[in-house]
This record gives C-alpha cells, sequence and structure tokens, in this order.
C-alpha cells in the first residue's frame, strides 16, 4: 500500500506537455476572371510568436494589388511588408519593432489583394520558405497547409461534354427562407463536395457530401451550413463533383437569404 502511494503522488507532480504546433496556412479563395480578391493567411500556435514571412508563387496571369496588405487583430505594433521578388514570386513578412508577440493561438494574421487575370481553373497557392519567428530569433515553424484559388465565371459549368455530363446543379427556392433543398447530376460515381462562398470570394463552408451513384439526386441543404447565411447577403454554392475516374466537375449557384 505504501509504495502505490508513492507512486500515486509521483504521477500527480508530473506536467504532461504534447509537441508544439506552429503552423502557417494560406487559405483558399474563389474569384471570377478580371476580380480582385482578398486572400488571406492564418497561423495556429502553441508557442508565442512575434514575426513570420513567406514567399508565395503567384498562378499566370494573377498579380498582386500594391499597397494591400492588411494586419489583422492579432497583431498589435506589428508591421506588415508585401513585394514582388521575381516576375511571379510574391514575399511578405510581418515584425515588431519592440518584439511583442502576436495574440491568440489561431486566425487570421494578414491579407493581401490579389487581381485575377482573363483565365479560369484551380490554381494552387504553395507557401515556401516559410518562417515563425520567435523573441530570439528562431524558426519555430512546424508545419504549413497550402489553398487554392478558383477562378470561375458565375454561372457558368466548367466539365463542358454533352449535356448528360453536366451537374445540373439547382436550389429552390432560391432567394432562400430558413430551408432549401439543392438537386443535382452526377453522370458517374462520384464524391460530391459543397463549397459556401461568400461575395468577395472568401470559402465560408466547405461540406464532404459523401459519394453518390449515377443519377439525378436531390436533398435538403445541411442546417450547419443553413445557419451561417445571413439575410440579404449574397453568397455562391459552388458543388465539385469527382468520379472515381478522376473526373473533376463543377457547377455554381448564386443565392440569397431573405427573412421570413
Amino acid at each position: 500500500m505504501k509504495i502505490l502511494q508513492i507512486i500515486l503522488i509521483l504521477l500527480s507532480g508530473l506536467t504532461i506537455t504534447s509537441a508544439a504546433e506552429n503552423v502557417l496556412i494560406i487559405n483558399s479563395a474563389f474569384v471570377r476572371p478580371g476580380d480582385t480578391i482578398n486572400v488571406s493567411a492564418s497561423i495556429t500556435n502553441t508557442d508565442r510568436f512575434i514575426s513570420f514571412q513567406f514567399d508565395l508563387p503567384l498562378p499566370e496571369n494573377v498579380s498582386f494589388l500594391t499597397n494591400s496588405i492588411h494586419m489583422s487583430e492579432r497583431g498589435t505594433d506589428h508591421a506588415a511588408i508585401g513585394n514582388m521578388t521575381g516576375s511571379n514570386l510574391l514575399r511578405i513578412f510581418s515584425y515588431s519593432p519592440n518584439n511583442t508577440a502576436f495574440q491568440g493561438n489561431s486566425g487570421e494574421v494578414v491579407s493581401f489583394q490579389l487581381v485575377a487575370g482573363n483565365i479560369r481553373g484551380e490554381f494552387p497557392l504553395i507557401l515556401t520558405n516559410c518562417i515563425i519567428g520567435d523573441s530570439l530569433s528562431a524558426n519555430i515553424l512546424t508545419g504549413a497547409e497550402n489553398g487554392i484559388l478558383s477562378v470561375f465565371p458565375l454561372g457558368l459549368n466548367d466539365q463542358g461534354g454533352k449535356s448528360e455530363d453536366k451537374v445540373e446543379l439547382s436550389i429552390f427556392p432560391n432567394p432562400v427562407v430558413d430551408h432549401a433543398k439543392v438537386s443535382f447530376n452526377t453522370p458517374d460515381f462520384s464524391e460530391v463536395v459543397f463549397n459556401l462562398i461568400t461575395d468577395d470570394g472568401k470559402i465560408l463552408n466547405t461540406t464532404n457530401m459523401g459519394r453518390f451513384g449515377k443519377g439525378f439526386h436531390s436533398m435538403e441543404l445541411p442546417i450547419d451550413l443553413m445557419k451561417q447565411l445571413k439575410p440579404r447577403e449574397v453568397y455562391y454554392f459552388v458543388m465539385l463533383v469527382k468520379s472515381t475516374a478522376g473526373t473533376l466537375r463543377k457547377d455554381m449557384v448564386k443565392i440569397i437569404r431573405i427573412e421570413k
């Protein structure tokens, strides 16, 4: 009994720690050809940090809007600078002249604007040369997460092909009130993902609906997704359909919510 008591006393004095996670994230965004879009970077951290840096190769026909850098509320006295270091390489870094730490442990740290050219498609946003700096100038980065810039004109299917290959996405009623039904067609056995996108191109919600067999389908929009729709605001409901053969089809609908 005395041995057991000694073991319990020793265990009660132990402090369990987990490995640090300091991750830099570039958030995915949606934009129409020729439009300007806000793109943001976030940091999830377990350690305090005072600075960060990353390089972002821009897709062809996508340009950086000079002087569009904006610090989030996580910064205090922090400054952020963004400039092109080559024909297509955007470098963004932020620092505190007083070695002040950023606030919080997750969320956006900086945003900037990109201008899409006359293109359409999905383009990877790949972070390189990433640094999350602490007060001792050490790089405490443990990982980075890339994003996707989706450039598509509204209301235009991107799959081409025969009419039976179309997704035929529709939402009823539209405008929506407190519920709506989505209908779509899957030309073959496919995985279906819904994206809810704000009018300024921010991806508000991504829902993986699972796999569907070939044919026409109809269902209520998920409640969690509906709760994010604010009255009188415009959204874009985008559906991605990926077949087992690897074919990716897309369709989108402009929606607005109205009050009862």
